[in-house]
């Protein structure tokens, strides 16, 4: 589990996008990331399908996970290029991974589909087991679901 940094510069128009919060990992299949800021959003990921819960929207849309990034499987197959940077190819995309001094996650850099930098950054990480309670993901009953598998 750690805190995040995210930072999605459009290469096109040089304009920045931040966005910050806390991620849960369990290897090989799952992840929660909890979107703080600019808005609340939460993105549970359960093998091959994701939720996207929008508090401000009142909506959840589930996803297949064909187009989202699999950092669990990027960092599985990741190659050492040079003491504490590493690099991953996953469909074409080469990820660069940067850890720090007690070989923990510092940062991920790749170029996403549209052309856009991405630069996710990690603090406080923590490298325990995890209550599989906070992978739970939560569906208020009066929000939209909205099944974009299709």
């Amino acid at each position: 589990q750690a805190d995040f940094h995210q930072t999605v510069l459009n290469t096109e128009n040089n304009q920045t996008l931040n966005y910050s919060g806390s991620v849960y990992m369990k290897f090989p299949n799952e992840a929660k990331w909890i979107y703080k800021e600019p808005i609340e959003k939460i993105i549970c990921l359960m093998k091959n399908r994701a939720w996207v819960i929008e508090p401000e929207l009142e909506q959840a849309t589930l996803f297949e996970l064909d187009k989202a990034v699999p950092i669990l499987k990027i960092l599985k197959q990741a190659k050492e290029i040079e003491k504490h940077k590493y690099k991953a190819l996953y469909e074409g995309v080469e990820y660069i991974i940067i850890t720090d001094s007690k070989d923990e996650i510092k940062e991920i850099k790749y170029i996403d589909d549209l052309g856009n930098s991405v630069v996710l950054t990690f603090k406080e990480l923590k490298t325990k087991p995890l209550d599989q309670s906070i992978l739970k993901c939560t569906i208020p009953e009066d929000y939209d679901i909205i099944d974009s598998r299709y």
